[in-house]
């Protein structure tokens, strides 16, 4: 069955580019419009990038310092292949960009077929609450949090995010201890994710710029937060970075803020805060998109077994997916590694359901010593 899906797969590919419009907006701040609307053409390209139903990791693709005129220069990477703007205008101190990109999306952003990551995700923690008294923003970690969620399930491409957890974890990422990892291991299988992502807001810090003779003063407030991601099989970090920035904060000194609200989601400082969530988004989906997803045995039946992989994932029937064992291990200093040792034991999909699919060996025998729980990894065809 194998060489009859090699060959189809060398077949020309039958995908074609077409256009896709998007916008993005973005604030201006202390007067730099330049990069406002740098910021906003990045938005706006994301937003074509996800309506064309590609990896938002391909918004790296375009060099937004080569504009002339309304026509874009485009990095030879071969998915987005003609880039231009239709629109700009400037309002309340915001800057708004509409751009036309001619997306080609064969899926082909490493050596095989894109495919969807798992993922949990756990509302951020507050590092400091008593920075988030002024303009009540004790609530803002679970805002920021939903928004990360949903900002994820737009990119369908890259991640298939599994739940929202209703509290943070009680583990600190950036030093988790074995007790930690395993609990994140637990947790990822609960939820059949196979990585988790979480994070802190480290900074809320509201200042002020004196006004000169002819302005009035001008309220400043820092935004920053980590974001950890982790590897729900191994329980071990694969990125960690931290995002801030500072923009004007346009509410009064004593406002206090529905933080769900679009009061706050509209304004300089509300805009600011989702740009650095699409920013956290894209550098995850720039670490995972070449990684090979795997996923668990959840039953074996007579001679075949199910996984808790399906199509929402982007696996189709002819897939075929290894046994790999996962071995972990200290080394003299302490730190802590994670290795796959991949089996002989071939499957291939036979049926595909929204959230899982069931596997049949390839070569017709079920090995005997496989079960539920055991690591499978999809194969790549072009290795």
């Amino acid at each position: 069955m194998r060489p009859l899906l090699l060959a189809a797969l060398l077949l020309p590919h039958l995908a074609q580019a077409a256009w896709y419009t998007g916008t993005g907006t973005a604030p201006v701040i202390n007067s730099n419009k330049e990069l406002a609307r740098q910021q906003a053409t990045r938005a706006a390209i994301r937003d074509a990038v996800l309506k064309a139903g590609a990896s938002v990791s391909i918004v790296n693709d375009v060099d937004n310092g080569s504009l002339t005129g309304n026509a874009f220069q485009v990095r030879a990477k071969g998915h987005i292949t003609q880039l231009q703007r239709l629109e700009e205008y400037s309002r309340d101190d915001k800057v708004s960009v509409t751009v036309r990109a001619d997306i080609w999306n064969d899926g082909a952003v490493c050596d095989g077929r894109l495919t969807s990551k798992s993922v949990v995700v756990a509302p951020l923690t507050l590092s400091h609450p008593e920075q988030a008294i002024w303009g009540g923003l004790e609530d803002l970690p679970q805002a920021v949090s939903a928004r990360l969620f949903e900002e994820m399930t737009k990119a369908q491409a890259d991640f298939l995010p599994k739940s929202l957890l209703s509290a943070p974890l009680a583990v600190n990422p950036a030093r988790l201890e074995p007790h930690d990892r395993q609990e994140l291991q637990s947790l990822a299988e609960q939820k059949q994710a196979q990585y988790l992502v979480l994070g802190s807001i480290n900074n809320l810090t509201l200042g002020k710029i004196e006004g000169g003779l002819l302005s009035s003063d001008q309220l400043i407030r820092q935004y920053g937060m980590t974001l950890y991601l982790i590897d729900g099989i191994s329980g071990l970090p694969i990125l960690s970075k931290r995002y801030e920035s500072r923009t004007l904060w346009p509410f009064a000194v004593n406002a206090q803020l529905d933080v769900q609200s679009d009061q706050l989601w509209q304004s300089a400082y509300g805009l600011e805060i989702s740009r650095l969530v699409r920013a956290g988004i894209e550098d995850m989906s720039e670490a995972l998109k070449c990684v090979h997803p795997k996923t668990r045995v959840i039953r074996v039946e007579g001679g075949s077994l199910d996984v808790a992989m399906g199509g929402r994932q982007g696996v189709r029937i002819g897939d075929v997916f290894r046994l790999s064992h996962q071995y972990n291990f200290t080394d003299d200093g302490g730190i802590d590694y994670s290795s796959l040792n991949d089996e002989n034991s071939e499957f291939e999909v036979v049926k595909v359901y929204p959230d899982h699919s069931q596997l049949s060996p390839l070569n017709g025998d079920m090995p005997m010593n496989i079960q539920i729980r055991d690591l499978v990894q999809l194969d790549s065809f072009w290795e």
